[in-house]
Parts: C-alpha cells; structure tokens; sequence
C-alpha cells in the first residue's frame, strides 16, 4: 500500500473523529484509534522487506548476528513505546504515555547493554 493511501486512510480517519466530536465525544477516540492501528499494522506489513534487507546487509558486511538483533529489538521496543504513548496521549492520558516513553528508553538502555559492554572491551584490548 502506497504512501499516499496510508495518508488518506489517516486524513480520513482524524476528519471522522472531528465530525463526530461534535456528536459523541467518545466515537471519535475510536475512530481515531482504529485508524491508527490500522496504519500501524499495514506498516507491520512492510516489516519482512526490511528485515529481508538487514539480512542481505549482514550477509555482506559480515556483522555479528546478536549485534544486529539487538538493533532490531531497540528499533522495534522505539516503534511500539512510541505507538502506545501516542494512543494514551491522543486518548487524554498524557502521564500515562510519558511513563511509557520512559520504560521504552530503560528497555532500549537494558538490551543495548551487551553491546556497550563489548564495545568497551574491544576499546581496553586496543588500550593494553
């Protein structure tokens, strides 16, 4: 799916939710979240293409797998915090969502850790 039917779906979606503000308040939070998880799972749709790239990139450069699973792993708990932060704000839960952006970043620092602590090693065998 295009670029631009994603956006129409969104467009459509927030212009439904403003028509049915005014109506019922409550319609227009679904409206509104059902097209963003709709969008979110026709992006979840394009995710084998990327993978299918990392996989063609690591097979050329010759990285570590764990290294680029760490990376996708960072970049998936990113997309998903991101999401369901944003859902809890649109729906007036702000606290909520910003308590979810703050375990995304501890989750993100907790599985990158591996990856420091060998980058690390690798700069105090250069050193000695």
């Amino acid at each position: 799916m295009s670029v631009i039917k994603v956006a129409m779906i969104g467009v459509c979606g927030v212009l439904l939710a403003v028509f049915l503000k005014q109506q019922k308040n409550e319609y227009a939070l679904y409206i509104s979240m059902g097209a963003a998880v709709l969008i979110l799972l026709l992006a979840v749709n394009r995710l084998g293409i990327v993978m299918e790239s990392i996989e063609k990139i690591q097979s050329v450069i010759k990285i570590d797998s764990s290294y680029v699973k760490v990376l996708v792993k960072m970049i998936g708990i990113t997309y998903v915090a991101e999401f369901a932060s944003g859902l809890c704000k649109d729906a007036g839960y702000a606290s909520v969502g910003a308590q979810i952006e703050m375990f995304g970043k501890f989750s993100i620092m907790a599985v990158s850790m591996p990856v420091l602590l060998a980058l690390i090693e690798t700069v105090e065998g250069f050193l000695t």
